[in-house]
């Protein structure tokens, strides 16, 4: 008798990292939810709930939002790098000669010139880059507001004095004079924290000395 050749155990396929309605039922859907089972990113669009949310499922829960031929940006962005300040409207650029999308209560759209260094992809769709994200929202948001839009984006690895230096490129746009403003008072602080880390790691106050500049 000839021995049986071994055959591999079948393995339980990964459970998918998002779970929408057409997926489990609309029922099934608010239920997972009310349990504790599944938790809503944006829209539709939900995660088991031991899923860490990351930049790439934020994007894809604008999905609907975003044609391919527009990448997300703004305060936008700045919630798909960093899950803070989730906007009630999603910013989308497009660029010039760029076919505009059509008017949607869920998104404004706005024109400008963008470079590959300007814009990451996250799985299928496309977001403007941290540093890019963090100038346009120094450009086109009040001081105030700024800043306060801007704090989570220093921990996700925003650069305000490089930052301040590309403006030097944009002399005369809108919005460039508020953004120097509101970019170094950020470049101040990154430039006194990263100093006190220095003296932190060295024990010598000299590294807490001005700067002059």
């Amino acid at each position: 008798m000839r021995a049986r050749p071994w055959l591999p155990r079948p393995t339980n396929p990964e459970p998918p990292d998002r779970l929408l309605p057409e997926l489990l039922g609309p029922v099934a859907h608010r239920a997972m939810i009310r349990d504790g089972i599944t938790r809503l990113i944006r829209a539709d669009l939900t995660i088991p709930a031991d899923v860490v949310a990351t930049p790439e499922l934020r994007l894809a829960s604008l999905a609907e939002l975003v044609p391919a031929r527009c990448v997300v940006g703004r305060q936008a962005a700045l919630w798909v790098h960093t899950g803070a300040h989730e906007p009630l409207r999603v910013a989308v650029l497009v660029g010039p000669r760029v076919r505009r999308p059509d008017p949607h209560p869920g998104r404004t759209t706005h024109e400008c010139e963008l470079t590959d260094d300007d814009v990451v992809a996250l799985g299928a769709l496309r977001a403007t880059a941290v540093q890019r994200t963090g100038v346009d929202l120094a450009r086109w948001f009040p001081a105030d507001e700024a800043l306060r839009l801007l704090e989570p984006l220093c921990d996700a690895g925003f650069d305000a004095a490089a930052a301040l230096r590309s403006l030097d490129t944009l002399g005369g746009y809108a919005g460039v004079r508020n953004a120097r403003d509101t970019l170094a008072r950020i470049a101040s602080s990154q430039d006194l924290a990263a100093r006190m880390d220095q003296a932190r790691i060295t024990g010598c106050s000299a590294a807490l000395a001005p700067v002059s500049r």
